[in-house]
């Protein structure tokens, strides 16, 4: 009897294409011990059609040419202000809604729960502008998304490379004419659960219930991002990425989806339209174009993806002739982040007692020097280690 849909819960990305996909609406997400949302099948409405399985998007991808690539911003300061680089998402966005269709990316619902939904409006597209660093629910998304695609309805997807793929696998590896897709360069999704701990201690800090959470407030500059929490009594907490415990742990990889690990959807295997991200190393590589407001990196991966784009306006566009500089500043556009070597103990304090801001500055305290010759010894040949041990 099947109980999930993928053998290997590591390849599970937890898109939640497979909750669409089942002709017998069997499989629901569930949150493992991490906080990571997993399906799970319900044996009695199975009918072991392995359609989950057959289309699921993991590990699967389509070698691509390499895209084409442009720097820039919107022209609108105080747009890309609010933005989280160069705003380029609001100008892509807003010309979907013109046309009269729909709109799908990220919002905080009121919970501070991270979800995928559908807008209709202008004004609607500041709670999806910006970046979340938290895995976000995508199954609803992906099977309305498709829904209105499949009634001929304009629709533009954002999320990460693996919901684009998932949206695609539910609509059965097409491409229609009225589906643009948009994704971003991905460090990989922290998980939901370790997030709602953070916030939860956050609240348990401050003696009030949070309202809302931003992760990229461009405040002290663009490079220098800072998260700013507000609560209900009024107060507001502004911190550093380098300085916030939250930030910190998922910078440093700490508690990332562990098929984040393992993603091959990079540069040229990316399955959307458009992928945008941080146009990280603009001050040394276009310095005449970096005032700290933000610029975003541009990819172009298909015929449609270009064309929409071109319909767009109000930005401020110049070509990137090589990605090579990107491999430096940009690591996760061409491979996937590597697991923090305390992840398994970070996971084991977090199942304890939830989210601790002592754990975080433990774990992620720089080695001491009776580490770090321990750490140089255990590198060693062992001959070399024998007659070390041998001397002392």
């Amino acid at each position: 009897m099947r109980t999930t849909v993928q053998s290997d819960p590591v390849r599970c990305t937890g898109c939640g294409a497979c909750v669409s996909i089942c002709p017998q609406h069997a499989v629901s997400m569930m949150p493992d011990a991490e906080g990571f949302l997993y399906p799970k099948v319900d044996g009695e409405k199975c009918i072991g059609c392995n359609l989950c399985e057959i289309r699921c998007p993991s590990g699967r991808t389509e070698q691509r040419s390499e895209p084409k690539m442009l720097g820039g911003s919107v022209q609108d300061e105080q747009l890309r202000m609010q933005s989280s680089s160069g705003g380029l998402f609001t100008s892509l966005a807003v010309q979907m809604i013109r046309r009269g269709g729909v709109v799908f990316g990220t919002v905080m619902n009121e919970s501070l729960t991270a979800e995928v939904v559908g807008v209709f409006s202008e004004e609607a597209l500041s709670g999806i502008r910006g970046s979340k660093y938290v895995q976000s629910q995508s199954a609803d998304a992906i099977a309305n998304a498709a829904d209105l695609v499949e009634k001929g309805i304009p629709v533009l997807f954002s999320g990460t490379p693996c919901q684009v793929a998932g949206l695609y696998a539910r609509l059965k590896g097409g491409h229609p004419s009225n589906l643009i897709t948009v994704d971003f360069v991905c460090h990989g999704t922290p998980s939901p659960g370790v997030f709602a701990a953070y916030i939860s201690e956050l609240e348990r800090i401050h003696g009030s219930k949070a309202v809302s959470f931003a992760f990229r407030d461009k405040r002290l500059g663009w490079k220098n991002f800072s998260t700013v929490g507000q609560f209900e009594d009024g107060s507001m907490e502004t911190v550093t990425q380098l300085t916030d415990p939250y930030m910190r742990g998922f910078l440093s990889n700490l508690y990332l989806r562990p098929s984040c690990h393992e993603c091959h959807l990079r540069f040229d295997t990316l399955p959307a339209d458009l992928t945008i991200a941080d146009l990280w190393g603009a001050d040394k590589l276009y310095p005449e174009r970096d005032d700290d407001t933000g610029l975003s990196l541009l990819l172009i991966h298909s015929e449609a993806g270009k064309a929409y784009f071109e319909s767009c306006g109000n930005l401020d566009m110049f070509p990137i002739d090589s990605a090579e500089p990107f491999k430096r500043v940009n690591p996760s556009l061409f491979g996937p982040s590597v697991p923090h070597k305390k992840r398994e103990r970070f996971f084991a304090l977090y199942r304890k007692h939830g989210f601790s801001f002592d754990d975080i500055n433990r774990l992620l305290a720089p080695p001491g020097r009776l580490q770090k010759t321990a750490e140089w010894i255990a590198h060693l040949p062992g001959a070399v280690k024998r007659r070390l041990l041998h001397s002392s």
